[in-house]
């Protein structure tokens, strides 16, 4: 290969790398409305293949198809749970934690009709919850963290508790780690390999209030309602310490994350999109401010699910292209569900990578294709 071929290969690898990058940033920032459904006053969801979750203080759990974005239509609901806080799936079951009920387990295999197949009382407030394998982890506002068994549907057994300081309103599940999120101590750290007697691993202190946590590698991601997102690396379980923070308003209630993103909900300023791929760094890079109080929110595909209050389910385009589930912080407040309401036309992406043009990545890939051209134009 000659000294000029050498040349062209390496200014096409290196304008086909820009051009790549310049486009996974671009679809980050991109958020758009693609559709809602009326489901009352809307405070959790989460989605599972075509059908979001949606927590409504009337009707309990209320299932919706979202195979239609544009027209999401309710299947049915599960209204015997009166303080619903969050829900988790797995297979064809839905858990859901209610603050008087426990954790209630009930059937979905038929969405036109849920039915209860079990339940657990925490004794105390059951507020977040997700499910490993046979397990179920339950953040007991109350009593800590509370593990049941599952694998017995129709009668889950108590196995273990850690007990916390004060209230924990959030709960994220990692290998043989349990990251808990203690309202006034920030993030707990709970060794539950010995699910009977889980212990303490570590903590990590954080000011202000931590309502929810989601775990991706090795940082956890803890949702404070006065510090905004702060992340923390827990690669070492045993010394948790703080990595970066992002300044948010003084409202967020739920992060998950997804690859490099951080999802946020903040009641007054609707969907965050936060860039973590610099944990000690991490920087918005696009926002939706939805009309109603954005309390949670679920990804799946391409697509953000916010649970947005008194506007129900609203439906985002962010084109992320990947999965993940909220880890909920807070009560359920809802009503009956409606009809769907019309597409809105009036909201538009707070921050748009086409309205800030190419950037010096697309700059420069230009500039090499151009050479390129020019260099095999001089070959001929």
């Amino acid at each position: 290969m000659t000294g000029i071929r050498i040349i062209i290969v390496a200014l096409l690898i290196a304008a086909l790398m820009f051009v790549t990058n310049a486009g996974a940033t671009a679809v980050a920032e991109d958020v758009t409305f693609i559709g809602s459904y009326d489901t009352g006053i809307a405070s959790y969801v989460t989605v599972s293949g075509d059908y979001a979750y949606v927590i409504d203080e009337t009707n309990g759990l209320v299932i919706v198809d979202v195979s239609d974005k544009k027209s999401p239509e309710v299947m049915g609901s599960y209204d015997a749970v009166e303080d619903a806080c969050s829900v988790a799936i797995a297979g064809n079951y839905a858990y859901v934690t209610d603050k008087h009920d426990g954790l209630v387990i009930v059937d979905v295999s038929d969405k036109e009709e849920p039915v209860c197949v079990g339940r657990y009382d925490v004794r105390g407030s059951a507020y977040a919850v997700v499910v490993s394998g046979d397990y179920a982890y339950v953040a007991d506002r109350s009593n800590g963290l509370v593990i049941v068994d599952v694998s017995d549907k129709e009668e889950p057994v108590f196995v273990g508790r850690y007990r916390v300081v004060r209230d924990t309103y959030g709960v994220a599940v990692s290998d043989d780690y349990a990251y808990v999120a203690e309202y006034n101590n920030g993030l707990i750290v709970v060794d539950v390999s010995n699910k009977e007697q889980p212990v303490l691993a570590g903590r990590c202190n954080i000011k202000g209030w931590s309502v929810g946590v989601a775990v991706s590698g090795d940082y956890a991601y803890v949702a404070n309602d006065v510090n905004g997102l702060t992340i923390v690396d827990v690669s070492d379980a045993e010394a948790p310490e703080l990595a970066g923070n992002y300044d948010a308003t003084p409202h967020v209630e739920v992060v998950i994350v997804s690859g490099d993103y951080a999802y946020v909900t903040d009641t007054d300023r609707g969907l965050m999109i936060v860039d973590v791929s610099d944990a000690e760094a991490p920087e918005l890079v696009g926002s939706y401010d939805t009309d109603g109080d954005a309390h949670a929110v679920a990804v799946s595909g391409d697509y953000a699910y916010v649970a947005d209050g008194g506007e129900g389910l609203v439906i985002l385009h962010v084109g992320t292209g990947t999965t993940a589930i909220a880890t909920h912080t807070r009560t359920a407040t809802a009503a009956s569900p409606e009809t769907t309401t019309a597409p809105k036309t009036t909201q538009t992406p707070a921050k748009s990578a086409a309205s800030e043009g190419p950037g010096f990545g697309g700059v420069f890939a230009v500039a090499g294709l151009l050479a390129i051209a020019y260099l095999l134009r001089r070959q001929g």
